[in-house]
């Protein structure tokens, strides 16, 4: 399975460092230290604004990704989907398992 930056569980504030940390096999407290000493030396309203958008974006730990949605309806144009089909299988396929199926 794919490795995923999420937010700490063990956090301070919005668990972003902590999940920095996690992520790149860090110790927590020094990525907690050079972030605030980056957000301080660099101007506090980018650093706070740059942490504020990373506790909103990363995913809480265990959050599964979100699924695609099938819809009835095409969104643009409101006519019927018909994308019903299965894309994996060539026509071929297709035309071998609706024979199989008779």
């Amino acid at each position: 399975m794919q490795k995923r930056l999420t937010k700490s569980p063990d956090k301070i504030l919005a668990g972003v460092f902590g999940g920095i940390a996690n992520y790149f096999g860090f110790d927590p407290a020094w990525v907690r230290i050079i972030g605030a000493a980056v957000i301080l030396f660099t101007g506090i309203f980018p650093g706070i604004a740059l942490y504020i958008i990373a506790a909103m974006v990363l995913p809480e730990p265990g959050a599964s990704s979100p699924k695609a949605e099938k819809h009835d309806t095409d969104y643009h144009t409101g006519r019927p989907n018909s994308m019903d089909d299965d894309f994996t299988k060539t026509n071929d396929e297709k035309e071998s398992d609706s024979k199989d199926n008779e």
